[in-house]
């Protein structure tokens, strides 16, 4: 496969339990087997050492802060802002291709919560910050809020949660409607059951990727 001279940027979204870590754990296993491409897999918020600080705050379920919701969106754009320039930018320049978990839909998605005017500040931070850089492509899992409550659950048995893992049903709900939009609005999101075997799922995705990133 031929290395781009520009990088080529993905990002994963989808509600908590969507099947995310599942999906690009088995695409890092595809190309560490079946390519010599030079992929960085890196997540959101996170990425840096100082990002990853900015992550403890925001999503940990054992801080219990009451954020306004601009702080919160001011403080994960600290992180994108560390990620983008420390590591996203370099990665793009050096022609790898990015495998992200989350990015700016997510931010639109849960702390925009459909109004108007947060998604505008969103967007203006983005164009503030990152001079409007966007995924590429971005794979977007879809499943049922009720089904991932599910996930949730089995998830939390072994010890892995969030502070996202505590909302109801209707928060999960409202979060998928933000994403369909999302995707309705972007043609860069491409839309994937994420209630089908998780093998189906991923040779669908790779394929995907493969195919866009060969085309740039």
């Amino acid at each position: 496969m031929p290395i781009n001279k520009k990088g080529y940027f993905v990002s994963f979204e989808g509600i908590d339990g969507s099947g995310k870590s599942t999906q690009i754990n088995l695409i890092k296993s595809f190309f560490s087997a079946k390519t010599n491409q030079k992929v960085l897999f890196t997540r959101e918020p996170g990425g840096t050492t100082e990002a990853e600080l900015i992550r403890k705050l925001v999503i940990n379920s054992e801080i219990n802060i009451s954020w306004e919701v601009k702080t919160e969106i001011l403080l994960l754009f600290a992180a994108r802002y560390e990620h983008y320039k420390k590591v996203i930018k370099p990665a793009m320049d050096q022609g790898k291709l990015i495998i992200c978990d989350r990015f700016i839909d997510s931010t639109i998605a849960y702390q925009c919560n459909g109004k108007k005017e947060l998604k505008d500040f969103c967007y203006h931070l983005s164009k503030l910050l990152l001079n409007d850089f966007m995924p590429d492509l971005t794979i977007l899992l879809d499943i049922s809020p009720d089904l991932t409550l599910g996930r949730i659950k089995e998830r939390n048995k072994r010890n892995i949660s969030n502070r996202y893992d505590k909302k109801s049903l209707e928060f999960f709900k409202k979060v998928r409607s933000e994403y369909i939009n999302i995707a309705k609005e972007f043609s860069r999101v491409k839309v994937f059951n994420g209630e089908i075997r998780k093998e189906e799922i991923s040779k669908q995705i790779i394929s995907l990727i493969l195919k866009n990133n060969q085309e740039c």
